[in-house]
């Protein structure tokens, strides 16, 4: 892509590393067994480096914002791109996400803005 944008990319996986903290997204593994009864395969870890917030007071119970999500940035720097089905740990307790989308200025991805519920 374009310099600007690497540039951007670099930055803000530096400021993510240097303020935030290293954690693991977990995937469920592929479901093994037989059709009928399928059963699932062990979750595989990736280590990420992320920043979770909480959401302000007035953001909280409101249609859906539930008190006890976390909002939070993860660094590009993690060798699988996450999906809504992975899972993520904050502070050792698995979070499911409600909602991930990649800042993607001009079609290169920065960092992943998530919204997670226990």
């Amino acid at each position: 892509m374009s310099a600007f944008y690497n540039r951007m990319q670099a930055t803000a996986t530096r400021l993510i590393d240097r303020f935030g903290y290293a954690t693991l997204l977990q995937r469920d593994g592929a479901p093994s067994g037989p059709p009928h009864n399928p059963q699932p395969g062990p979750a595989t870890q990736h280590a990420c480096t992320v920043v979770d917030l909480d959401y302000s007071l007035t953001n909280r119970d409101a249609a859906l914002v539930l008190k006890g999500d976390k909002l939070g940035l993860m660094s590009i720097a993690i060798d699988i791109e996450p999906s809504k089905d992975d899972r993520i740990l904050l502070g050792g307790v698995p979070y499911n996400f409600v909602d991930l989308q990649p800042l993607s200025p001009g079609g290169q991805v920065l960092l992943y803005e998530f919204h997670a519920r226990r």
